[in-house]
């Protein structure tokens, strides 16, 4: 069975257009998740290579929107400065099939850098929470806790602000839930989960299976 393929892609940042490694769907198998739903994979890592870099500018995004996110004219300095940080700081990038999780921190790393300076919340926020289940990977429980807090600030800054799609509130009550039970605000987590489970008890939905279970833990220590 193939486990890898190249798909063309057109940087909407310089105009570079480029193959990247991508994983077939095949390929992917999820052994077990963590109570944050993190998923451990068996075979290849699926989450090294959730994001797309262009190899000129290092333009970094989820998939879904590399080529297709605009980048509005007035945030370009600000994206520039990130990728120019990125350059600095990282050399060059190892963008093959052969990724490791030390490539993977640093390709979630420009990602949630640039979603922030672009003020993509949602997309911010599931960036640090996916760079957090990376360090986790490493057994660096720090710097796990640091991203997975700016995963929280701007989970709840998406849901106060700005939240539009009523298909995702399962998802974002359920790590307004779960990170602030990571983070040590055990009631401030089960405010989330009891909301989340109140609002859509009759959904079949993993975030309403995991928070219902997530809520009974806490609530019985």
């Amino acid at each position: 069975m193939e486990t890898f393929w190249e798909k063309e892609f057109r940087c909407q940042y310089c105009g570079q257009v480029f193959y990247q490694t991508r994983i077939f769907s095949s390929a992917i198998i999820i052994e077990s998740r963590d109570s944050d739903l993190k998923p451990n994979y068996k075979g290849v890592n699926a989450l090294f290579y959730q994001t797309v870099t262009c190899p000129s500018c290092y333009l970094t995004l989820f998939e879904r929107d590399f080529g297709k996110l605009n980048i509005p004219e007035e945030k370009r300095p600000a994206v520039a400065k990130v990728l120019d940080n990125a350059k600095k700081e990282f050399g060059k990038l190892n963008l093959g099939s052969d990724r490791t999780l030390e490539d993977a921190i640093k390709l979630l790393s420009i990602a949630a850098a640039v979603y922030t300076v672009l003020q993509d919340k949602r997309n911010a926020a599931e960036a640090y929470l996916k760079l957090g289940w990376l360090f986790r990977e490493k057994g660096d429980k720090k710097e796990e806790l640091i991203a997975l807090g700016k995963a929280l600030k701007f989970f709840e800054e998406h849901y106060r602000e700005d939240i539009t799609k009523e298909e995702e509130e399962p998802m974002i009550l359920f790590y307004l839930g779960e990170l602030n039970a990571r983070l040590g605000n055990e009631r401030e987590a089960v405010k989330w989960f009891s909301t989340l489970v109140n609002k859509y008890r009759g959904l079949s939905t993993i975030y309403v299976k995991a928070a219902m279970e997530r809520w009974q833990e806490i609530r019985g220590r």
